[in-house]
C-alpha cells in the first residue's frame, strides 16, 4: 500500500529558499566565493562541496551539475545589480549622472561583481561566457542607452559624439576602480569606505561630464 503522503522532491537547478534549505544556501555561497576567485573551468564540484562542508552528491541533488549551480548562483547574486538597473531603465528622465550613481553603488555593494563579469562575461569561453555576457547586456544596455539618449535629447551631451564610443568610455571609467581596488588600496592608500565611495562617485561623474581641463564655462565640481 502506498502512503497517502507524498514527499516533495527537489528539482535540479531549482534550490529551495535558503531560509528553509541551508545546504543549498551554503553551496551557493561557496560557489560565489570560488567563482569570484577562480575561472569557471578551474573550479570543480568537489572543491565547491568541500568549501560548503557537504558531499558532492548535494550539488547534483540541488542543482544537477556544476553549470546548474553556476546559473543559480548567478541568478541569486546578480539580482541586486539587475533590479537596480531595471528600475532606472523604466524612468523617462534617466540621466548619465543618475546612471553613474546607481551603477557605482551597485558595484560598491557587490564588490565581487565586476571581477566576476570580467572573468566570465568577457574573458571566459563556452556556454558560461555566453550566459553571463547575455545576462549582463540584457540588463545594463537598456539603462545605459536610455541615459545617453535622454542627455542627448535634453542637450546635455554633445551632438557630434558617437554614443557607442561614449558608452564604451563610460563603462571603462565606472568599472576600472573596482577591478583593481586592491592595488589602489595598497599603492595609493585609498580606503573604499562609504565616505571615500561618495567622493569617488562625485569625482567620476564630474570627470566624465566635464573633463579635467580648465576652461571658461566649465561647470567644475559636481559638489
Amino acid at each position: 500500500m502506498t502512503s497517502s503522503k507524498v514527499q516533495a522532491k527537489h528539482s535540479p537547478g531549482r534550490p529551495s529558499n535558503s531560509a528553509d534549505d541551508p545546504v543549498s544556501d551554503r553551496l551557493l555561497q561557496a560557489a560565489k566565493e570560488l567563482f569570484s576567485s577562480y575561472e569557471y573551468r578551474a573550479v570543480s564540484i568537489r572543491q565547491i562541496a568541500a568549501h560548503a562542508g557537504v558531499n558532492t552528491a548535494m550539488v547534483h541533488y540541488y542543482f544537477g551539475d556544476k553549470e546548474g549551480l553556476y546559473r543559480n548562483m548567478t541568478e541569486k547574486v546578480s539580482l541586486p545589480v539587475e533590479d537596480a538597473l531595471k528600475k532606472i531603465a523604466a524612468r523617462d528622465d534617466l540621466s548619465i549622472a543618475e546612471f553613474i550613481k546607481v551603477w557605482m553603488k551597485a558595484m560598491y555593494d557587490n564588490p565581487w561583481y565586476p571581477v566576476f563579469i570580467l572573468k566570465e562575461g568577457i574573458l571566459g569561453q563556452g556556454p558560461v561566457h555566453r550566459f553571463t555576457s547575455t545576462r549582463l547586456s540584457e540588463v545594463m544596455a537598456p539603462a545605459l542607452q536610455k541615459a545617453l539618449e535622454n542627455d542627448r535629447k535634453n542637450n546635455r551631451l554633445r551632438k557630434e559624439l558617437d554614443l557607442t564610443l561614449v558608452a564604451m568610455s563610460l563603462v571603462s571609467l565606472l568599472n576600472y576602480p573596482f577591478l583593481i581596488r586592491p592595488l589602489f588600496e595598497k599603492t595609493l592608500g585609498i580606503s573604499f569606505d562609504q565616505d571615500q565611495f561618495d567622493i569617488l562617485c562625485d569625482h567620476t561623474t564630474d570627470i566624465f561630464l566635464h573633463g579635467v581641463l580648465e576652461y571658461e564655462g566649465n561647470p567644475g565640481s559636481m559638489a
